[in-house]
């Protein structure tokens, strides 16, 4: 039996705005289980993204994060200073974030950007990192990684782009992989390959996923677990089958219809 590897308890993030505050997220409950694909779906604002930024303690004042806890592994992540954070992101959770360009740095070669975590968490040697970073684009998909490597960003289309921001999050051979929305910005035969490629490194790897997404035909097709979030909280949970087949709640019932 799997066990489970994250456990999310009661998270809140509110702005404190001059006109107001804006519960972001509203106190939400999940978890993931070692091996398991959860997808998070709503339309833009319900808060599904800023849950994942708040469980890696990635939101800046004037944003608030408070919960009950955040187990990872059995141990309170919520509870670690940044520097104890820094040694968590990257390494043990990495994210796959929407939009490449603002994510990968422009004026370093992509090679350098994919050994950056190896060396930074493990120490490891560069000629070492380098030939990993190879395999790692091989394994993403990009032809002629020998050439690519020494690439910058602007020199990539947007499929090869987003491969390089996945081969980035899997460096570290992470425990948990969260992608949010990583196929928003490509066009829909682009996006078909890489949600194939997310599937096959998950099954090879048996990572545990978040994926975060506005579209209920990508959950269908990736996830075991669905969370669906409106306004801030989860108002449906269920399996992929469950939610797909037999929705209970309107706002599920708005979004298969859309």
């Amino acid at each position: 039996m799997s066990e489970t590897l994250l456990q999310v308890e009661n998270l809140r993030t509110y702005f404190h705005t001059f006109r107001g505050v804006v519960k972001a997220v509203d106190g939400i409950s999940f978890s993931l289980d070692e091996g398991q694909v959860l997808g998070i779906v709503g339309e833009s604002g319900s808060g599904k993204s800023v849950s994942s930024f708040s469980i890696l303690k990635l939101i800046e004042p004037p944003g608030v994060v408070e919960s009950d806890g955040i187990l990872f592994q059995g141990e309170d992540i919520s509870k670690k200073s940044e520097r104890e954070m820094m040694k968590i992101r990257g390494k043990a959770i990495s994210m796959v974030f929407q939009d490449p360009m603002t994510s990968l740095n422009p004026l370093m070669p992509v090679g350098k950007q994919i050994m950056e975590g190896m060396i930074w968490h493990y120490h490891t040697p560069k000629e070492e990192a380098y030939e990993k970073a190879l395999e790692l684009m091989k394994l993403v998909g990009i032809t002629d990684a020998e050439k690519r490597i020494k690439n910058y960003p602007h020199q990539l289309s947007g499929g090869m782009r987003q491969r390089i921001v996945i081969a980035i999050a899997l460096a570290s051979d992470p425990e948990i992989l969260i992608c949010d929305e990583p196929t928003t910005a490509l066009d829909v035969t682009i996006q078909s390959k890489i949600l194939e490629l997310i599937q096959e490194i998950q099954k090879k790897r048996q990572l545990s996923v978040i994926y975060i997404t506005h579209d209920l035909g990508v959950v269908a097709k990736v996830a075991d677990y669905v969370n669906v979030m409106y306004a801030g909280k989860i108002v449906e949970i269920g399996t992929v089958e469950e939610v797909y087949y037999d929705p209970r709640h309107p706002y599920t019932w708005g979004l298969m219809r859309s």
